[in-house]
């Protein structure tokens, strides 16, 4: 599972896996980006099985519901990330919160619900990026 992964680094590595040969699960905030990462992917390694789960990781829902669709995860990259560039003077706390949930506690949730079956298994990976 590679959250973030419709482009970008995030799209680059879910590419990789697949690749690989790993299952990969691609994970964006809309149905056509995840569908369009799968495209992607799929098209250049097409013996590989990708699926991916539309969801806003910038709420405890949207985590919840990668979690709901997918109870058990081998290797998770959290890698769903947001900045919005700016001065620095002109970023709000409001802002910084957003920043801080999205990039941060969407890898914590994440990570705080496959972890235990992990190590369960005394097998899996959490990145962070």
């Amino acid at each position: 599972m590679v959250t973030g992964s419709t482009a970008g680094i995030g799209l680059a590595i879910a590419s990789r896996l697949a690749r690989e040969g790993a299952d990969v699960i691609v994970n964006g905030r809309t149905d056509e980006r995840v569908t369009n990462a799968i495209t992607r992917i799929t098209r250049e390694f097409s013996e590989t099985k990708v699926r991916g789960i539309a969801a806003d990781l910038g709420s405890a829902q949207g985590c919840n519901e990668v979690i709901r669709q997918l109870p058990r995860v081998d290797i998770l990259v959290n890698n769903a990330g947001i900045f919005e560039p700016k001065p620095f003077e002109q970023i709000s706390d409001a802002d910084w919160e957003k920043f801080f949930v999205v990039n941060v506690m969407s890898g914590v949730r994440l990570s705080r619900a496959y972890l235990p079956e992990m190590k369960k298994r005394n097998w899996g990976r959490v990145v962070f990026i």
